[in-house]
């Protein structure tokens, strides 16, 4: 790995350094143009020590504005957009316009995919001669970035391609992959003709990782990182130094990294790595250098995306008070917009009496009693038959007002384990409803995607399995609740065990503001076999 990274020229009181007067790669790098935290000027120097003017607005992706998609991004029910708060400028020409970095921390629903970085790809593209990386942490959110790539149009197939198994990768990218487009090279000559063409190429890190001899063969100017808050720092510091520029985009109150350590054994003692703000290793780099960048002022190398286009604003009223301190908004402040439309279903006649709380509420926490012979088990039969009239009912209300079912996109159930949603599959079937019309899955699984309506099932007898279901963050955020909550943009209905719930402070508020009180709804006796 390279030690010496592009850094801020200047280091030492805006003298121009010479290659071998760089100093040793820091991990936490100043980003400003003089590289002393002053403020972000128009004059900075190249990589040859010449001044040079840098546009304050330079050429935005089509259907980027100051901050705010035109009206005919934003009207749809389905666009997920964005702006950088109130005064800090156009997000890409923010990002575009930094020095060495920039990190993007974007909140639920604000785009950071389908719209933040496809247009900083699509900038790439046009103004600039630059080949680049993109890397996430799942398939799926490749996936997803390949879905945001092709939305830019033209022959933007002929400028990307994808590096991954056959089988990990959905089937509409299949052709994108490099290993259909090298099929039948015959000649070193003939894949270097390939590799040179096609200026993006998207990955995981792991893949990447095991094809990393790609940067011998081809030199890549920009690197932009999505999943970056779920990626622990060994597992991207070493990359970072091959690039002239990056961008991590996450959002570090979402999910964390998977690790298996216990907290006491990742605990950071060292006083010179806790003044690098490394106080933990199972935070990731993103959050590390964010946290950093915050109290070090380095306000021209981070932003927080604001506007969100996915949730109704009664969905998106809790985790925006207890997760994001109020500033997350709506896309739109028109009464006409669907984030802000009240409820007004044509109800179906003789529906479950449950039907009157739920056509007419979009947020809902529904309590159940325990179940005496179950405090150990992670299955719940009476929240599975409660499940099953809220399908029911939402099935017919759906009929009813002519709307389009459709299995990935309109009601998901999420619950902590895997044997629960054995149950609730189960219960669905006896019920003569096809599970299969339902995504049924964990939190873990549910990130980055969303549903017209969400139910969750807590599915928790014990203080236990309470703490099981609580990944508490920095600044006391429940990071899987609020991954939870805010995969619903119409509706989210909430149950669980009220007694345990209670002793967790999220969940009591919750349940103070949206709980139904168990009269109005009766539980109704079913024959549902448990599932272990």
């Amino acid at each position: 790995v390279d030690a010496t990274p592009p850094l801020p020229l200047g280091e030492t009181g805006g003298d121009t350094l010479r290659e071998t007067e760089r100093p040793l790669f820091d991990p936490t790098p100043d980003p400003s143009p003089t590289g002393r935290g002053g403020a972000s000027g128009m004059a900075l120097l190249d990589r040859h020590g010449q001044t040079i003017v840098v546009d304050a607005t330079p050429p935005l992706p089509l259907g980027e504005g100051s901050g705010v998609g035109s009206d005919e991004q934003t009207n749809q029910h389905n666009t997920e957009t964005l702006t950088l708060p109130v005064g800090q400028g156009s997000g890409v020409s923010r990002i575009t316009a930094s020095r060495d970095y920039f990190l993007l921390w974007g909140p639920p629903g604000t785009g950071k995919t389908s719209v933040m970085l496809r247009d900083l790809a699509a900038w790439a593209l046009r103004e600039t001669s630059d080949n680049l990386l993109l890397l996430a942490y799942t398939n799926r959110a490749v996936d997803e970035i390949c879905e945001a790539l092709d939305s830019i149009g033209g022959d933007i197939r002929s400028q990307y391609l994808r590096i991954g198994a056959r089988f990990s990768t959905g089937e509409h990218f299949r052709e994108q992959l490099l290993s259909a487009k090298i099929a039948g090279v015959a000649n070193r000559a003939a894949l270097r003709q390939i590799l040179e063409k096609h200026r993006i190429f998207v990955s995981t890190v792991a893949s990447f990782s095991q094809n990393e001899g790609l940067l011998k063969l081809k030199k890549f100017q920009r690197l932009i990182v999505d999943e970056a808050s779920q990626i622990l720092e060994p597992q991207l510091i070493g990359l970072l130094t091959r690039f002239d520029h990056f961008v991590l985009i996450g959002d570090h109150r979402q999910l964390p990294a998977v690790t298996t350590q216990s907290a006491d054994s990742t605990v950071v003692k060292d006083e010179t790595l806790n003044d690098l703000g490394l106080y933990d290793l199972r935070d990731s780099y993103f959050e590390r250098l964010y946290r950093r960048c915050m109290e070090q002022g380095w306000h021209w190398a981070y932003g927080q995306l604001d506007r969100q286009g996915r949730m109704h604003e009664d969905i998106m009223d809790f985790p925006n008070r207890h997760f994001y301190e109020n500033k997350l908004h709506t896309l739109s402040q028109e009464n006409g917009h669907f984030q802000k439309q009240p409820l007004a279903y044509k109800v179906p006649a003789n529906y479950d009496p449950i039907g009157a709380i739920l056509h007419s509420k979009r947020v809902v926490f529904f309590p159940v009693a325990g179940e005496e012979d179950s405090p150990g088990r992670k299955t719940s039969r009476t929240e599975a038959a409660l499940i099953v009239r809220i399908v029911s009912f939402f099935k017919n209300l759906w009929e009813t007002n002519e709307k389009s079912w459709h299995p990935i996109k309109t009601l998901g159930i999420i619950t902590p384990w895997r044997a629960q949603i054995a149950q609730i599959r189960e219960s669905l079937s006896q019920a003569g409803i096809d599970p299969d019309t339902i995504t049924i899955d964990t939190v873990e699984r549910y990130q980055g995607g969303a549903r017209e309506i969400i139910i969750v099932s807590t599915c928790v007898h014990s203080a236990y399995q309470l703490n099981s279901l609580v990944n508490m963050g920095e600044g006391g955020v429940d990071r899987k609740m609020n991954v939870a909550l805010t995969r619903a943009r119409e509706h989210l209905i909430l149950i669980g065990n009220e007694a345990i719930l209670r002793s967790d402070a999220r969940y009591r508020a919750f349940m103070e503001q949206y709980a139904c009180p168990v009269a109005d709804f009766p539980i109704q006796e079913r024959n549902i076999p448990s599932q272990r």
